[in-house]
């Protein structure tokens, strides 16, 4: 009889080994039609392809405790208001771990179902929404339909060849390595912890519901000197004109999702309530 540890970490393994055996699978739908695919831009079937393959091997109720913020301006956040069922780029947190913003910009922090995540945003490429629109998802009429009923749907762009994936063996340490040597997170195993600072994993989240909005860094400063009843002034390198016009927006746009604003850390700052 295996040992608990054996068991324990042959399910884990399943997961990555029934995930590349689905790709390879589905190896004929990757890249141009009636052209062999070494790597590169999967195509739209083969970027459908990966997604199902991850929602079928993903562990999604660990992936539901995954924290995802969406980094933008606040106008480029404020255009997302009503629209919950496209689908969202965002970067991955651990939930006992602080929000590492995107440069200087403020977030929107969602929860949905995540249906694809990788350890580094460069390797999935899924671009902005203007590039699952008219063209390339078919016409305007077939896109406005889309967008009321499902919403847009993205989808990665490159991928590396999965075909002969299927040739790997359950219980083969070799082929259990070669497995894993995948760049999804498709559960806590796969997980890796990033050390160089930045947002480099990202999670595709759809039918996202907003939590609350992540300050910027002035904006924290500011919204915490307030909140102690302190006026504002010329230190921690703040203007206090620009700002309390950014944090005006910030607020607005908070109103407008009906969420909290906190800080990185998880900490509410300021609430519409």
């Amino acid at each position: 009889m295996k040992s608990l540890r054996q068991y324990v970490r042959q399910i884990l393994l399943e997961d990555a080994m029934g995930f590349v055996h689905d790709l390879a699978g589905a190896s004929g739908d990757f890249g141009e039609e009636g052209e062999d695919f070494y790597g590169g831009d999967p195509g739209k079937a083969g970027g459908r392809a990966i997604k199902r393959a991850f929602n079928a091997n993903a562990d999604h109720e660990w992936l539901a405790t995954i924290d995802t913020v969406h980094w933008a301006n606040v106008y480029g956040l404020a255009d997302l208001v009503g629209r919950n069922k496209d689908e969202l780029s965002t970067s991955m947190t651990l939930p006992s771990d602080g929000f590492i913003p995107n440069g200087s910009n403020p977030g929107l922090w969602v929860r949905g179902r995540i249906t694809l995540a990788a350890k580094d945003m460069d390797q999935l490429y899924t671009g902005h929404y203007d590039d699952y629109g008219v063209g390339k998802e078919g016409s305007a009429e077939e896109v406005e339909h889309r967008d009321r009923s499902s919403g847009r749907n993205k989808r990665p762009t490159v991928s590396k060849d999965y075909s002969r994936y299927g040739q790997l063996k359950r219980g083969n340490e070799y082929h259990e390595k070669m497995a894993r040597n995948i760049p999804y997170v498709l559960d806590q195993s796969t997980w890796e912890t990033w050390e160089r600072g930045g947002n480099p994993t990202e999670a595709l989240v759809d039918n996202w519901r907003p939590v609350g909005i992540i300050a910027d860094i002035e904006s924290i400063k500011l919204l915490k000197k307030l909140n102690k009843g302190r006026e504002m002034d010329t230190d921690d390198y703040i203007n206090p004109e620009e700002t309390a016009g950014k944090m005006k927006k910030l607020l607005e746009l908070a109103q407008g999702f009906g969420v909290p604003v906190f800080d990185r850390e998880r900490n509410e700052l300021w609430s519409p309530a």
